[in-house]
C-alpha cells in the first residue's frame, strides 16, 4: 500500500511538473511570433553575412556593408551563436528583416534554440534538486515562470539563455565527477558567450583541491580543445587578427550607460545618474572596473579554494563578480545568474541561503513592470494589436518611469550580488554538493 501511495505521489508530481512546463512553453510560443527588437533584426543579418561570406565571416563583423539595417553593430561572440543562427537561416530561406519588418519565419527560428535552452534549463533544475517534490516544484517553476525569463527568450531573443544550459550542465556533471563531459560543456558555454569564462574560472578553482592535478590539467586541456575545434576553421582561412580582436576586445569601451532603463550595474547606473542630474564629471571612473574585476576575480578564486567553496556556489559568484564590476551589465546578462541561483538553492543546506537566492532571482522580474515592454511588440511590422492588449491587462506596458526607479533597481541587484558573495565566503560555507568531494578524489582513481 505505501508503495502504491509513493506511486501515485511521484504521478502527481510529474503531473503538475508537466502542466508547468506546458505552460510555460506556451507563454514563449505566444510571445515569440509578435515581438522583435534590434538584436534579432541584426541577428538576421549576421546570418545573412555568414551565408554569403562563410569561414571569411569574422572580416566582415564590424558590420560596415549594405547588408546591415544597424550599421557598425559588430558582431561581438565566439562561433556557437553564429552557428546556430546560421542553422536558423537554414530552415528559413525567404525569411526577412529590416528596419520595418520581420518575418514571423524569422522571429520564430532565431528565438527557437533560446526557447529550448530555457525549457531544458528547467527541466535540469527540476531533476536535479534535492529534496521534497513541493521544493523541486517551485524551484522550477520559479525559472520556467520567471517573467524575466520568457522576456529574454521569448520577447527580446538573447541568447544568454544557451550559454546558461551549458554552464548548469557542465556544473551538474562536474560534481557527479563526469568531469570529461562536463568540460565539453563548459568549453560549449565559453565558446557562446565568453564572459562565461568567469564562472567556470572560478568553478575550475573550486574543483582544484579535490583530484589529482593530472585530472585537473585534462579538463583543462578538454575545455580548450572545444575552443580549438570551434574556433580553427574560422582561422585556417587568415582571420586570427579579426577573430581574436572580436572576440577579446568588441565590447563597447567604458563611460556612462545609456539608456539607463537598461543599464543594471548599480555602480555604472549610479555614476550615470549623478553625471546627468548634477553635470559632475564622473566618467574616469569607469576606467577602474575592469582593474577592479580582474583583483577582485583573483581574490574570491583564493577564496574558493582556501574555502573549499563547491563549484556551484564559486561558479556564481564569478558570475555576480562580472555582474558588479563590469561596466555595461544588459538585462539579459541577468539569466545565467538566475540559472545559478535557483540551481544552488534547491541543493543548499542552509534555509536562510535558499530564501536569499529565490530572493534575488526574482528581482529582475520587477523591471517589466516598471518599463513598456509592448515596444518589442509593435516596433516592427507585422504587428499584433491583440497581444499588445494583452500586455496592456498585465499591466506590461508602463511609460514615462523615472530614471531613479532604473537606478534603484539596479541599486538593489548589486547590493543583493555583493552580498551574497559575502554570505557564501563566511556563512553560506558547507558544501552543497550533491555527491561530496571525497567520493570525487575517490572516482579520480577508478
Amino acid at each position: 500500500m505505501q508503495r502504491l501511495n509513493l506511486k501515485h505521489a511521484f504521478t502527481a508530481e510529474l503531473l503538475i511538473f508537466g502542466i508547468i512546463l506546458a505552460g510555460a512553453a506556451y507563454c514563449r510560443f505566444w510571445a515569440a511570433p509578435h515581438s522583435a527588437g534590434p538584436d534579432v533584426v541584426q541577428y538576421w543579418a549576421f546570418a545573412r553575412q555568414f551565408q554569403e561570406s562563410g569561414l571569411d565571416f569574422y572580416r566582415f563583423a564590424e558590420a560596415t556593408g549594405d547588408l546591415y539595417p544597424f550599421p557598425g553593430w559588430n558582431f561581438v561572440y565566439p562561433p556557437v551563436w553564429l552557428l546556430i543562427l546560421r542553422f536558423a537561416l537554414f530552415a528559413t530561406p525567404t525569411s526577412y528583416a529590416s528596419l520595418l519588418i520581420v518575418t514571423t519565419d524569422w522571429r520564430i527560428a532565431e528565438k527557437l534554440p533560446i526557447i529550448l535552452a530555457d525549457l531544458v534549463i528547467g527541466i535540469l533544475i527540476y531533476r536535479f534538486v534535492s529534496g521534497s517534490s513541493l521544493k523541486k516544484l517551485l524551484l522550477a517553476g520559479a525559472w520556467l515562470l520567471s517573467p524575466a525569463v520568457w522576456y529574454q527568450s521569448a520577447v527580446f531573443g538573447q541568447f544568454d539563455a544557451v550559454a546558461s544550459a551549458f554552464l548548469l550542465g557542465a556544473i551538474l556533471l562536474l560534481e557527479r565527477g563526469k568531469d570529461r563531459a562536463a568540460f565539453i560543456l563548459a568549453g560549449l558555454a565559453v565558446m557562446t558567450k565568453q564572459h562565461t569564462l568567469i564562472p567556470v574560472t572560478l568553478m575550475l578553482a573550486a574543483w582544484f583541491p579535490m583530484v589529482p592535478r593530472r585530472r585537473f590539467f585534462r579538463g583543462c586541456a578538454i575545455m580548450a580543445g572545444v575552443g580549438l575545434v570551434l574556433s580553427f576553421p574560422f582561422l585556417v582561412t587568415g582571420n586570427f587578427v579579426e577573430y581574436t580582436g572580436t572576440i577579446l576586445f568588441g565590447a563597447h569601451g567604458p563611460g556612462y550607460q545609456e539608456p539607463l532603463s537598461y543599464t543594471f550595474n548599480g555602480l555604472s547606473a549610479l555614476l550615470t545618474h549623478l553625471h546627468n542630474i548634477f553635470g559632475w564629471s564622473l566618467h574616469a571612473c569607469f576606467n577602474y572596473f575592469i582593474p577592479v574585476l580582474v583583483v577582485s576575480l583573483a581574490g574570491c578564486g583564493w577564496l574558493v579554494y582556501r574555502l573549499r567553496l563547491s563549484p556551484a556556489r564559486a561558479a556564481l559568484i564569478g558570475f555576480l563578480l562580472f555582474l558588479l564590476f563590469f561596466y555595461r551589465i544588459n538585462y539579459q546578462y541577468l539569466v545565467v545568474f538566475i540559472a545559478l541561483a535557483l540551481y544552488i538553492a534547491g541543493t543548499t543546506t542552509y534555509r536562510g541561503e535558499r530564501l536569499y537566492l529565490v530572493f534575488i532571482a526574482l528581482v529582475p522580474s520587477v523591471w517589466l513592470w516598471i518599463f513598456d515592454i509592448s515596444f518589442w511588440f509593435q516596433q516592427y511590422l507585422p504587428v499584433n494589436a491583440s497581444a499588445i492588449a494583452v500586455l496592456d491587462r498585465l499591466v506590461l506596458t508602463r511609460t514615462g518611469t523615472p530614471d531613479l526607479w532604473f537606478v534603484i533597481l539596479a541599486g538593489v541587484l548589486w547590493t543583493g550580488f555583493i552580498t551574497y558573495i559575502g554570505l557564501a565566503c563566511c556563512r553560506w560555507r558547507k558544501t552543497a554538493l550533491l555527491i561530496a568531494p571525497a567520493l570525487l578524489k575517490k572516482q579520480a582513481n577508478d
